[in-house]
């Protein structure tokens, strides 16, 4: 059965295509706290943390321990010797399995005790956050300004990123200047035409992978920050001097589309767990953030621009702590793109369209391009290109109805034709018949 991409393919080849150079070590390095001191958290508030932790796992052992907030053990050492002290955990021996080597106290098993327990429940009734330790925000900042991406993207580099789609060489001009300055961007035009597909090819050209915090703290408040949807965890081998509180990502790609709503746009506070969740284009951070259907949100599209206009313009975003009841300036540095089907005039005014300067058409393909999409989609499904078969899909499904090419027909044509055949047990073939129980079911035929 043929694997459906998400969008059309092809091949473009304005320039000649070299390869970007391989990417450099992160700008920004974190590096493991050797002292409690170091970690940017009080004793206490470590130890609120640590004794959460024994609390849902009990008992443990020092190191174990350390590893479940992400920080060495020698860090966690006075936290764990306040819960001692204080009667809420205590320690029962080395632990059976304990690794040997390091320190003699890593091996040490600790218990919570009943007054543990009760302290345990209170805490978490202030927050039900249980995870690695919080980074603070100026650590935070510091990160996001250190990692801001300073690449400058060549013809070649683009050509090579959006090879996978059929382009016309102009539409690549006009992509080139707005990635190099990482401005905020419209594109527009038909559906299908592969506008997401360059908005996320675009993200691999803005540097070397960047690290982010699993989560912060800001003024007291947990807010997280790593979400496995939006951030692609990067597996290498690691310094061991690296603060494993922080994770190696891509360059984030972070799309929303018509399910936008403006509290998306500001930390969620779980009135449950009693954390916040950083807004989504904070999870953008060092990459894009694609506003997908623009337009057809639910929320009006001034609306959404008068919430973005501060970020685009300062590349400070002011975020506001509701369940605190405070507000922080966070760094906004995301490429912020708009997809959208819509003529950019008919959504917002031009003094809105001033500040998006470059607005760029994803033009239909023309039948030259069509045909190299449908060629390359036969061979990425292993079906036979058939010269009858092709003219007889144009022929007969788009010259009478003044159908329009759109860069995803191809494949998804196929893709239909494919199940097709295999449901009636033939080979999938540019057959008549085939074709047309694939296109008929595809299109909306009048």
């Amino acid at each position: 059965m043929i694997n459906r991409p998400d969008m059309p393919v092809g091949q473009a080849q304005p320039f000649a295509v070299q390869p970007p150079p391989d990417p450099a070590a992160p700008a920004f390095f974190p590096t493991a706290p050797a002292r409690v001191e170091d970690c940017g958290l009080p004793v206490t508030r470590l130890a609120d943390l640590l004794l959460k932790h024994l609390y849902f796992k009990s008992p443990v052992s020092a190191k174990d321990w350390g590893v479940m907030v992400k920080l060495p053990y020698a860090t966690v050492v006075p936290a764990i010797q306040s819960l001692v002290e204080q009667g809420w955990a205590q320690t029962i021996g080395r632990m059976g399995g304990a690794a040997n080597g390091g320190e003699f106290g890593e091996s040490l098993g600790y218990l919570i005790t009943d007054p543990g327990r009760g302290r345990a429940r209170d805490i978490l009734t202030r927050d039900h956050y249980v995870g690695p330790a919080p980074v603070t925000f100026v650590q935070y900042e510091e990160s996001v300004r250190t990692q801001i991406s300073q690449v400058d993207v060549t013809a070649a580099w683009l050509t090579r990123a959006l090879q996978h789609l059929t382009l016309s060489p102009d539409l690549l001009v006009q992509l080139g200047p707005p990635i190099n300055a990482r401005a905020p961007l419209f594109l527009y035009g038909a559906p299908g035409n592969g506008k997401t597909s360059i908005a996320e090819a675009c993200a691999d050209l803005l540097g070397a992978p960047i690290f982010i915090p699993y989560a912060m703290d800001i003024e007291g408040q947990i807010m997280r920050m790593f979400d496995p949807l939006h951030h692609v965890e990067i597996k290498r081998e690691m310094p061991p001097q690296l603060d494993t509180r922080w994770v190696l990502v891509k360059r984030p790609f972070v799309k929303v589309g018509g399910e936008l709503t403006l509290p998306q746009l500001s930390p969620s506070f779980d009135a449950l767990m009693r954390y916040y969740e950083a807004p989504v284009h904070l999870k953008a951070n060092g990459g894009i953030f694609l506003l997908d259907d623009f337009g057809r949100q639910d929320v009006p599209p001034r609306s959404l621009l008068n919430r973005l206009i501060v970020a685009l313009e300062r590349r400070v975003d002011y975020l506001n702590l509701s369940g605190a009841g405070m507000a922080v300036a966070a760094p906004f540095e995301a490429m912020v793109v708009f997809s959208t089907n819509l003529e950019p005039a008919d959504l917002v005014d031009e003094a809105f369209l001033r500040r998006v300067r470059y607005k760029i058409h994803v033009a239909d393909p023309s039948p030259e391009e069509f045909r190299h999409i449908f060629e390359r989609a036969c061979r990425e499904a292993e079906i036979v290109f058939s010269e009858a078969g092709y003219n007889y899909v144009v022929d007969r499904y788009y010259k009478p109805f003044k159908r329009p090419f759109r860069g995803c027909q191809p494949r998804d044509i196929l893709q239909q034709l494919d199940e097709a055949a295999y449901f009636l047990q033939r080979p999938p073939l540019l057959e008549k018949d085939l074709i047309d129980l694939a296109c008929r079911s595809y299109f909306v035929m009048a």
